[in-house]
């Protein structure tokens, strides 16, 4: 049996930050867990959106992938945004290689993530 994905949820200047903490998401029942986990994240009390900081991530499977596509679409509908956070090199050019990296907004760290999720909702 797989171990649910351990996901750290904190509120930063208003905003939420959901932390992974696994160093690979790879197996089906652990990626199954880790969409239903963040998207339970994405609501009202968010503004529609989250930060997610991926730093601590070194392997994603395109499973993987799919949850962040899935992630960001369910930001969107609820007018809000997804922005990815710490990406290891290996996952970032998994993004890079896939074009996800046009397509989803990434920023260094987290101070900048939440700065640009405040400006997305004009939060002072």
């Amino acid at each position: 049996m797989t171990a649910r994905p351990r996901v750290k949820v904190e509120t930063v200047n208003a905003i939420t930050v959901a932390t992974v903490s696994d160093s690979s998401i790879i197996d089906p029942m652990h990626v199954e867990d880790l969409r239903t986990t963040l998207s339970k994240l994405v609501g009202p009390e968010s503004h529609g959106s989250l930060v997610l900081d991926l730093s601590q991530l070194e392997h994603l499977s395109s499973a993987g992938l799919g949850v962040l596509i899935t992630l960001h679409d369910r930001c969107r509908e609820a007018n809000g945004k997804l922005v990815l956070v710490g990406l290891q090199n290996g996952i970032a050019k998994l993004l890079s290689i896939t074009k996800l990296d046009d397509y989803l907004t990434i920023t260094e760290g987290i101070d900048d993530a939440v700065a640009n999720v405040r400006e997305y909702h004009n939060i002072l």
